[in-house]
């Protein structure tokens, strides 16, 4: 099997745009010049999911990882040494030019607030540990913290009792966490808030997710249609949560289902998420997805204040530009050379 698969790369690239027009255009309308006036737009209104599209990448990569590591330790070693060395160079990227983005959405950042990005722990728990409130350097840092409780949770089970005993409890983990949002939310106890409140901390309810994809690497390697199905039923039961019962986001996901699946047994469709363009998206959507929401919310703003006729959905597209060339860069450039140079300094 290749090491790295082209379709998975362009899954990425549809992810990351997603998640950043979200941002341009429907999460901060009160300080875009445009307003609302393109939030509405179906693809920009939920482009929000873009983020369970890359938590099925990680479920379908992370079980491939797995297979090639002898233990939790390598394991966790390998996804630390994965993410750390963009974490650190966008967080300093970050933290450094926020003076120059003075319009940041988020306000300016803090030195503690390097710490959970740096850690990949979340915020309340370094707000915890030092007796004040922590706001992370970006908010979309979220998805990292649920990414590593994911890693620790199943390479434990992987290694401790095998692939199935994996996929159990996963379901577990996600059934029970469905359960007791149900139960405070119709009954809004004391006892059920406080379980809801510890069961959002541990974010079992993103696990269906990881499930799915990861049950889509299985039949990608031994085609068995089952393990199709499974992850087809995982995906859908995983989207009708997420979507909260709403029909209009549940279409909307179910399609980026749909895109995965089908992009797993199509070849017409791994052609097309293998275009250049999706690839390159792809390649730097990591440094991307760090970079980019204050950022671009910021340049948007700068922009338009340089020329206020100019086209509101242009002003994303422009604002963008210069952040996806630094996004290469890293990924290109310096996440390899920190790296090498982590490795040689833990050797």
């Amino acid at each position: 099997m290749k090491e790295r698969i082209s379709y998975l790369d362009g899954h990425r690239g549809v992810a990351i745009l997603l998640v950043v027009f979200f941002h341009a255009f429907t999460r901060w309308p009160t300080i875009v010049p445009y307003g609302d006036s393109f939030a509405h737009i179906f693809i920009f209104e939920y482009g929000r999911y873009g983020v369970q599209l890359f938590f099925l990448v990680s479920g379908f990569v992370i079980l491939m990882t797995l297979e090639k590591c002898k233990g939790t330790r390598e394991f966790m070693y390998r996804r630390w040494l994965r993410l750390f060395p963009a974490m650190l160079i966008c967080s300093l990227i970050i933290f450094c030019s926020a003076p120059f983005f003075f319009e940041r959405p988020s306000g300016a950042p803090t030195l503690t607030g390097l710490l959970p990005g740096l850690t990949f722990i979340d915020p309340i728990w370094w707000g915890k540990v030092l007796g004040r409130p922590v706001t992370a350097l970006e908010d979309s840092f979220w998805s990292l913290y649920v990414e590593f409780k994911f890693y620790l949770f199943v390479s434990v089970i992987y290694y401790w009792r095998g692939r199935n005993a994996m996929f159990g409890a996963h379901l577990l983990a996600y059934a029970l966490a469905i359960t007791i949002n149900l139960a405070n939310e119709f009954l809004g106890t004391p006892t059920t808030q406080a379980l809801a409140k510890a069961i959002h901390h541990s974010s079992f309810v993103h696990f269906g997710w990881f499930a799915s994809g990861a049950a889509f690497y299985v039949y990608h390697k031994n085609k068995k249609p089952a393990w199709f199905y499974f992850g087809i039923s995982v995906a859908f039961v995983s989207a009708f949560v997420s979507a909260e019962r709403h029909w209009q986001p549940f279409l909307f996901i179910v399609s980026i289902c749909l895109l995965f699946a089908s992009s797993v047994v199509v070849p017409k469709i791994q052609a097309v998420l293998s275009t250049k363009v999706l690839q390159i998206f792809g390649f730097i959507s990591y440094p991307l997805y760090l970079l980019h929401e204050n950022m671009l919310l910021a340049s948007i703003q700068k922009l338009a204040s340089l020329s206020p006729l100019m086209y509101g959905p242009l002003l994303p597209v422009l604002a963008l530009l210069p952040i996806s060339i630094s996004a290469y860069y890293v990924a290109k450039k310096l996440e390899p050379l920190v790296a090498d140079k982590i490795k040689a300094a833990l050797r």
